[in-house]
């Protein structure tokens, strides 16, 4: 037996779902998809009723409420301002789509090619802006900045670089994780690099106040997942292991789970845990479990609503790639009621329609039929020598019509038939893949790179068959999962691979490359 939140709703997505936000009331929710599509739906006491479809050209990365607007930020055209009612009041474009963004006193936007913005609510840019960004997380003053060299820089709400941390290790360093501690402070945890494998440093989690590192310690694994409010704060490590940091700056063990913490989220009584296959509240006084959601895979985002009445939360199963998973919708003030185990994935399923198996329904005899017949219809059913004639002239006239149409039609409008039942066959006809002609780029002088769209628009799908699109690099790593996506290429030779799936699985593939030329080539 376990305990459990007693009511949990669902919301099933056709594609699979890449962000999820909720407003501060807590019963608005939008659901951001791999294909482009944000959904916008209310909630009640009565469950959730989608409202509202809005479309984009490429996958949603981010949606974030704003008051009773939201921001919708996609893979390739970039940043979005819309309303509730449908209308989109402003898009910022980006070179390379978006990658992140964060609404504090106004909006940060980091692209594809790893360019930090600022922009006020109607769509203006900040004459600030930051280059070689990884990611970045908010603070109460500002933000920190991971760049492509390893450094985190904190900047200040006017985008004003206050602080650069230096770099640690003999050969250099990775930063795990970074963000928010307690009150002012923040921390950074590492792992140093080494030469050979199993000699790496050991990994260290540092606290800041200001500008000044205040503490620094060991840890145990890495730290994948942080939670802070105010006085309190969390980590979540890969090992599974969740540590409580105190104001003091000590480290305690609290819990450890057999996987690896995805996302750490807190309420008044609550850390909320998302785990392989589980999400778990712990209470913060005790630091006991109090309850346990069921989920099939493992769990990607946990978010509450400002006013902390409502948790929303979603995951994927990445051994079974059937269908979308749902969205999970609950009450966190709910009283925890004790199940068996067996029931925990209830909420996970589709509501089930049962087909009716009475043989004595199914086969039922209908007397009453004939009361739907006209008078000649019903004279017919007694008089078979009437039925004969009425079929044979029905038929014949029938014939006759169909012999006059076929004389009438043009060579226009033959081929038009020919061309509709054509497509109304059911023989399968595969898409083909076409990631566009090999082409060659002289870059400008002083120029060392240049951005450019891939565009698989010319792959033939005469049936509208594909419901997966993939381009790869030269390494075999998934760069984009849409039609179109930019990308930033230096001087040389870039050979991409586009993949397309078709709806009965089947894979079709096409290459292309670039070559970028210097200006004195």
């Amino acid at each position: 037996m376990v305990q459990t939140l007693p009511s949990i709703d669902s919301i099933h997505n056709e594609e699979k779902v890449n962000t999820i936000s909720i407003n501060a009331s807590g019963d608005k929710v939008l659901i951001g998809d791999c294909k482009g599509s944000v959904l916008l739906y209310s909630l009640d006491e009565k469950g959730q009723h989608l409202e509202n479809t809005f479309k984009f050209s490429s996958a949603i990365i981010e949606v974030i409420w704003h008051n009773e607007k939201f921001l919708v930020v996609d893979e390739v055209e970039g940043v979005h301002m819309c309303s509730q009612n449908g209308d989109i009041e402003w898009t910022f474009d980006l070179e390379a789509g978006g990658a992140k963004a964060h609404i504090q006193q106004q909006i940060t936007v980091l692209d594809g090619l790893g360019t930090l913005r600022l922009l006020t609510f109607d769509g203006k840019e900040h004459a600030t802006k930051y280059q070689q960004i990884i990611s970045f997380e908010p603070l109460q003053d500002g933000f920190l900045l991971l760049t492509e060299q390893s450094e985190v820089k904190k900047i200040n709400s006017s985008f004003e670089e206050v602080f650069s941390r230096e770099q640690r290790g003999d050969i250099g360093e990775d930063i795990v994780h970074y963000g928010q501690g307690l009150n002012s402070t923040w921390f950074v945890a590492r792992e140093g690099h080494a030469l050979v494998p199993g000699d790496e440093e050991a990994l260290e989690i540092e606290f800041f106040t200001g500008n000044e590192r205040v503490s620094r310690s060991e840890i145990t694994g890495r730290v994948r997942a942080f939670s802070s409010k105010n006085e309190i704060q969390y980590l979540g490590l890969d090992n599974g292991t969740i540590i409580h940091v105190s104001d003091v700056y000590e480290l305690t063990e609290i819990h450890q789970f057999p996987y690896a913490i995805q996302c750490l989220a807190l309420t008044e009584k609550h850390l909320i845990v998302g785990t392989w296959f589980h999400i778990y509240g712990i209470n913060l006084v005790s630091s006991e479990i109090d309850w346990t959601i069921e989920h099939k895979g493992f769990v990607e985002q946990i978010m509450i609503n400002k006013n902390q009445t409502k948790m929303l939360f979603f995951g994927e199963d990445q051994n079974d790639w059937t269908e979308a998973e749902p969205v999970g919708i609950c009450n966190i003030h709910q009283q925890p009621v004790e199940v068996d185990d067996s029931f925990l994935q209830g909420w996970f399923e589709k509501e089930v329609v049962f087909a009716e198996t009475n043989p004595e329904v199914v086969y039922r005899n209908v007397d009453d039929f004939e009361s739907l017949l006209s008078e000649g219809e019903r004279e017919m059913l007694t008089d078979s020598d009437r039925i004969e004639e009425f079929a044979f002239d029905a038929l014949s006239d029938a014939l006759n019509e169909i012999s006059q149409s076929i004389e009438d039609i043009d060579e226009e409008e033959a081929d038009d038939l020919l061309s509709m039942l054509h497509e109304s066959s059911e023989v399968f006809i595969p898409p083909s893949a076409h990631a566009g002609d090999d082409q060659t780029y002289v870059l400008e002088p002083g120029e060392a790179s240049l951005i450019l769209t891939l565009d698989a628009s010319n792959t033939n799908d005469p049936q509208s068959n594909i419901v997966r699109w993939s381009w790869l690099d030269s390494t075999g790593k998934e760069i984009a999962t849409s039609m179109k996506v930019k990308v930033k290429l230096p001087i040389g030779t870039h050979q991409f691979e586009l993949r397309v799936e078709a709806s009965d699985g089947v894979l079709t593939t096409d290459y292309v490359q670039i070559t970028i030329l210097s200006s004195d080539s």
